[in-house]
């Protein structure tokens, strides 16, 4: 099967082929993925970097700024990139690979971030036999941040096999807009940082504008970051993942959907569980209308998880989820 689930994951942190500077890292395992943690090292670089076959502490001093202690809560700027060591170190067996994307929050709160390894030729991809450090790169596009060590913003998910691709199943996700209600939410251009470890802590009137349409359509405007949902409910059974994976430029001049994994039980209800859909538009303003399609929702079998799937139980945080903002929000 393509992806490990939550036991097979464990097996791995069991064989020491996952392990972490934490004591535990048990706490961090999700029904088909694990949360990876800041470290306490962290620097503000120049720019945003590659290594190919270069150390990435020989690229740390040629790009870093300035160092910072995440010890303590510390604030990373808006539009300013940060390059953080994580906790978590690999020693990958030969037939599994790893690939990382944000987590819903980090997705939410715009904060564009990718991990990048040792000697690594491309962002997010963890390759087989992988052996040594993650980092990950933060970038806060709309809000300026606050973290502190062992704050997950990112996840990672493994792959078994060479068959990566193999889906179950695929469907199309386009976005939902109607008139005369709360369709969408724009973040607000000047407001106060966001400390991530508070949680229903913040105004949302603060931070967001919301957008009421006249029609089934509105504008989305150049460099905005937009919050909206699917128009579909999604479910995801607890022998699938799924991925969502946005279409290509011919659809649209926007990107969506910075956080696009689902995990094992996701919306298993009755009726399902809309996506939200992080969208922001580049190069010129953009008319979107209801029922626009956005991205394809892929799904990947893995072995039945019989228990702790995403939910209340494991106090997943968008399980119920419809126009919903960062947890962060009250």
């Amino acid at each position: 099967m393509p992806y490990l689930n939550r036991e097979q994951i464990l097996a791995l942190i069991n064989k020491k082929k996952i392990y972490s500077n934490k004591s535990s890292i048990r706490d961090q395992i999700q029904p088909a993925s694990l949360d990876l943690t800041l470290s306490n090292k962290c620097y503000r670089i120049k720019a945003s970097f590659i290594p190919n076959n270069i150390k990435i502490s020989k690229v740390i001093k040629e790009l870093s700024l300035t160092n910072i202690d995440l010890n303590k809560s510390s604030l990373l700027e808006k539009n300013c990139i940060y390059l953080c060591e994580l906790n978590e170190r690999l020693i990958l067996p030969y037939d599994i690979m790893g690939k990382s994307n944000p987590k819903s929050t980090t997705g939410r709160l715009d904060i564009f971030t990718r991990v990048i390894t040792e000697s690594g030729k491309e962002y997010d991809y963890v390759d087989y036999n992988y052996k040594g450090k993650l980092y990950l790169e933060i970038i806060p596009q709309s809000f300026t941040i606050i973290v502190k060590k062992n704050i997950s913003l990112n996840q990672i998910r493994f792959f078994r096999g060479k068959n990566k691709d193999r889906e179950v199943k695929q469907f199309n996700i386009s976005v939902s807009i109607k008139k005369n209600q709360i369709t969408a939410y724009k973040a607000k251009k000047i407001t106060s940082a966001i400390d991530l470890n508070k949680v229903k802590f913040y105004k949302a009137n603060k931070y967001w504008e919301k957008i009421i349409p006249k029609e089934n359509y509105f504008i989305i405007e150049k460099d905005e970051f937009y919050i909206l949902r699917s128009k579909e409910k999604i479910k995801i059974k607890n022998n699938q993942a799924a991925e969502l994976e946005p279409f290509k430029d011919s659809f649209g001049n926007f990107r969506v959907h910075y956080a696009g994994f689902f995990d094992p039980g996701f919306g298993n209800n009755k009726y399902g569980t809309p996506a939200v859909l992080e969208l922001r538009a580049y190069d010129t303003p953009f008319i979107i209308r209801d029922g626009q399609l956005v991205g394809q929702l892929n799904y990947y079998k893995i072995d039945e998880i019989k228990n702790n799937t995403y939910g209340i139980k494991i106090k997943s945080n968008y399980f119920n989820q419809n126009l919903k903002l960062a947890k962060q929000f009250k």
